[in-house]
């Protein structure tokens, strides 16, 4: 139980954990995904529309001593929708809860500010191509993060 606890704590002490839970709790964001935010990959059975997140890199200045300053994540958000306006809505609300976004997680870790830096629309198939393919949204933001 007790390496259960530590293990949860340490994957709780990430940026892209307070990420998920904006996405989850911004209403905006909410009323369209219903808490289908999912790290990585969605399960098969994930109904549209839905969210992926998951960090593409980690820059830590170093420097003789050791590193210095905060580190820069930076975490790519992919968004699913069956139509094109439906993915472009729910692009532009997370847009609007993330970019200039800040928050902590008790006393583990504080996010500076979490910028939008790139955004690219697509389409993609799921379910190994079984089912219609489903326009895309992918979003990139950097994230400055201090652990406590």
């Amino acid at each position: 139980l007790h390496k259960h606890r530590d293990r949860e704590l340490m994957a709780t002490r990430a940026p892209e954990r307070l990420l998920a839970d904006e996405l989850k709790n911004a209403p905006a964001v909410a009323e369209l995904v219903a808490g289908r935010v999912y790290p990585v990959i969605a399960p098969a059975s994930a109904a549209l529309p839905f969210i992926n997140w998951r960090r593409s890199a980690v820059q830590r200045e170093q420097t003789l001593s050791g590193p210095a300053g905060h580190p820069t994540v930076t975490l790519q958000v992919d968004m699913y929708a069956e139509t094109y306006e439906g993915v472009r809505e729910l692009a532009d609300r997370c847009r609007l809860a993330l970019d200039g976004w800040g928050g902590s997680l008790g006393n583990w870790i504080t996010v500076s500010h979490g910028s939008l830096i790139g955004e690219s629309d697509g389409f993609v198939s799921l379910a190994g191509g079984d089912l219609p393919p489903v326009y895309s949204v992918t979003q990139t933001y950097t994230v400055l993060w201090q652990e406590i």
